[in-house]
């Protein structure tokens, strides 16, 4: 069961006019950055070729919750949104998971956060959670 919701490039182009020069392009992509993760509990920031990502969706999908996933090689503005999460966040390499607001990091970090139990708290009140037998 695959849980994401990909942000198609139609989506994307929906939300605004990206192809800004300068100071102005960054803020509007940090703007539509924050704009995402603050209307959706979980989005991770993603490549499609990108094994690490692929771990952090099967993850999340295998503890049934929903996602947004925003794939940056699809889009034209991706490298320049991967820019603007490098600053946000310290860190430019995908994935970069967003839970409610917050960064938690990438694969690596889920997986140490599902590990110590700390992202079933999480995740735990999210009305989309798979309910067990």
């Amino acid at each position: 069961m695959d849980s994401s919701v990909d942000m198609s490039p139609e989506e994307y182009k929906a939300t605004g006019d990206h192809h800004l020069d300068g100071a102005a392009s960054e803020c509007q992509e940090q703007n539509y950055i924050q704009d995402l993760i603050s209307k959706n509990r979980i989005v991770i920031f993603s490549k499609s070729h990108c094994p690490y990502c692929d771990d952090s969706k099967t993850l999340l999908n295998n503890m049934g919750v929903n996602y947004k996933t925003v794939e940056l090689d699809k889009i034209k503005e991706g490298n320049q949104l991967q820019n603007v999460l490098g600053r946000i966040t310290d860190a430019r390499t995908v994935p970069r998971i967003f839970i409610d607001g917050q960064c938690v990091g990438g694969n690596s970090d889920l997986k140490t956060l599902n590990k110590s139990g700390i992202l079933r708290d999480l995740i735990k009140d999210m009305q989309f959670l798979a309910q067990g037998p």
